[in-house]
């Protein structure tokens, strides 16, 4: 198990590596060759202090970074686990009611939720909260000073819900495609000459079977979060990491890109990391044939 933990941590090292070494030549070739400007990624002036356009207070780097950093979790905290609860359970029942395109009908609404324009959702949100609240529903609008900070779990929820409904609906196809797929292998056929039941083989050997794949499925999850992590908060004013990320390619400031970019990509890798090492520990021996 050891073993196994630290090839995957040492493969999740090199990619995120990577990952670092392709930003950094992404924003001296967008900024540096495209824009023309006369920093460059690689000197330490380029950096500085971090501008007041990203925040309205003098603080460090670090204390930007955990600021925006505490910002998201409730985000994270709200639309992650929603998204694998509703995604693994309906992807499953949608798999189990293939003949009927489960999958299909149980995606359907998140599908059509996650269509409509962001704007007109930032309007909605605005208008309700006005006339419920006499306040801007924007989350950079009001400071509570005293008793329960609800506000803040209310901007982050409005921040979330988007990012919920795009990663569930992805979440439930990828699921019920992966276990379908499991559905055609040349073993079922076998099972049913034999005489096991359809519920059967389905719970007790495709579905074992495919479970070091539907673990894997998480991994394009957390990309769809950070994606809408980047839009969503940006759209409704939100402070957090993936504004910050938008706020600093507007303004040129390399930390904010580079703090911003590479806390999406740890959350990212992270992901992969423990979807692998839980897919590498499982083993589908106990299906049956």
């Amino acid at each position: 198990m050891l073993r196994i933990v630290l090839q995957r941590l040492l493969v999740s090292v090199l990619r995120f590596a990577t990952a670092a070494l392709a930003l950094l030549v992404l924003t001296e070739f967008a900024f540096g060759v495209l824009g023309g400007s006369d920093r460059h990624v690689w000197e330490a002036t380029s950096y500085g202090p971090v501008p007041p356009e990203l925040s309205p207070r003098p603080v460090s780097w670090a204390g930007l970074f955990e600021e925006r950093v505490r910002r998201s979790l409730p985000v994270l905290l709200l639309c992650v686990p929603a998204i694998f609860l509703i995604g693994y359970s309906w992807g499953v029942l949608g798999a189990r009611l293939r003949r009927f395109h489960g999958a299909r009908v149980l995606a359907a609404p998140f599908a059509l939720l996650a269509c409509v324009p962001g704007f007109w959702f930032v309007v909605l949100v605005a208008i309700h909260s006005y006339f419920h609240w006499g306040r801007p529903g924007f989350a950079n609008d009001l400071v509570v000073e005293r008793g329960p900070d609800l506000l803040t779990w209310w901007h982050a929820a409005i921040v979330a819900l988007p990012a919920l409904v795009a990663g569930a609906g992805w979440q439930i196809r990828a699921v019920s495609d992966m276990l379908e797929k499991e559905m055609t292998g040349g073993y079922v056929r076998g099972l049913f000459l034999v005489g096991y039941s359809e519920e059967d083989i389905f719970y007790r050997n495709a579905f074992r079977r495919a479970l070091p794949q539907l673990f894997a499925v998480s991994s394009g999850t957390l990309s769809s979060v950070a994606g809408s992590l980047v839009c969503v908060e940006y759209a409704f004013r939100y402070p957090g990491i993936g504004s910050l990320l938008i706020e600093s390619a507007k303004g040129g400031s390399y930390g904010g890109i580079f703090l911003s970019a590479l806390a999406l990509a740890a959350l990212i890798s992270g992901g992969v990391l423990l979807s692998e090492i839980a897919a590498a520990l499982i083993r589908p021996e106990g299906a049956d044939g």
